[in-house]
């Protein structure tokens, strides 16, 4: 699982600071600093855009939940 340690990581490897990554989520600075302790965690919408706003490649999780998607939809 992903943990704070690995979305301070992210968020320091794109060169974002923890005030551009709260205006990004909207949320407050206080909470991206909570995040990356491990005191509470985004929501799945929240972690989906900071992958994307570190730039991290989210389409093969993308592809592989529609494939398994299609599979119980009998496609």
């Amino acid at each position: 699982m992903i943990n704070g340690d690995d979305l301070k990581a992210m968020r320091t490897q794109a060169g974002i600071t923890q005030a551009q990554m709260a205006s990004k989520l909207s949320c407050d600075r206080k909470t991206i600093i909570n995040y990356e302790l491990g005191v509470g965690e985004p929501k799945m919408g929240q972690l989906f855009k900071w992958l994307v706003i570190c730039r991290v490649d989210v389409k093969p999780v993308i592809n592989q939940i529609a494939s398994i998607r299609d599979k119980l939809n009998g496609e």
